[in-house]
């Protein structure tokens, strides 16, 4: 997300970010290896693969003693009718950490290819998904609203950028930002943020998939 620029919420052409994700894919390995070590590389490798059955539809994309506020987002990814879920689905999200980096090595501001908070995860029989982080800070000295990005893609759905996770509460979402994103209810991709007895904050957020081409370039 740029700084306040009106096409950081608009969808990135399918192109672009496949190839962006290409060579990201590198250094989320080794971060994938970080983060999963006792799973061993052939697993990590399965991960990656979109093909592979061994994707899980819950994971955690940070230890339990990863600084900042924890917190678990779910689900369901549903067809483009709003109505029908969809199993199979891929969804990739990455994001900073509470200081608002991607990771020690790279500046804020969106490169996604030293990204150290990620996770791929894949909806299941139900359409459902989940994944355990922290609440990410936004870039530092920046007016960015904090939040997570988000990657989906699955059987006749070739991979786009959806509109981030936002937070409701956050002071940098003006109103011409919400004007920009889509989806309303449960589809709302500024969540509003509970905390249940845990301590542990949660949101929600259902997800409907868009007929795209390889020629997409956004709305």
């Amino acid at each position: 997300m740029g700084n306040n620029q009106a096409g950081n919420f608009t969808r990135r052409s399918f192109t672009r970010h496949a190839s962006l994700f290409a060579m990201a894919l590198p250094s989320l390995q080794l971060g994938l290896l970080s983060m999963w070590g006792c799973r061993g590389q052939s697993q990590v490798r399965a991960a990656l693969d979109t093909n592979s059955l061994d994707v899980p539809s819950k994971i955690a994309t940070v230890s339990n003693n990863e600084p900042g506020e924890p917190l678990i987002i779910s689900g369901t990814i549903y067809a483009p009718d709003g109505r029908t879920p969809l199993p199979g689905m891929n969804l990739w999200v990455y994001q900073t950490d509470a200081t608002g980096h991607y990771s020690k090595l790279s500046e804020s501001g969106g490169d996604n290819r030293n990204t150290r908070i990620h996770g791929l995860l894949r909806t299941d029989a139900d359409g459902r998904y989940e994944f355990r982080t922290i609440k990410p800070a936004p870039y530092p000295g920046r007016n960015n609203p904090a939040h997570i990005h988000a990657y989906v893609s699955g059987p006749g759905y070739p991979e786009y950028w959806i509109d981030e996770f936002l937070f409701e509460g956050d002071p940098f979402i003006t109103p011409e930002i919400r004007a920009k994103l889509l989806g309303e209810g449960s589809f709302a991709s500024i969540l509003k943020l509970s905390r249940g007895a845990d301590c542990v904050l949660r949101g929600f957020r259902d997800i409907k998939v868009e007929r795209c081409s390889q020629n997409c370039t956004g709305r």
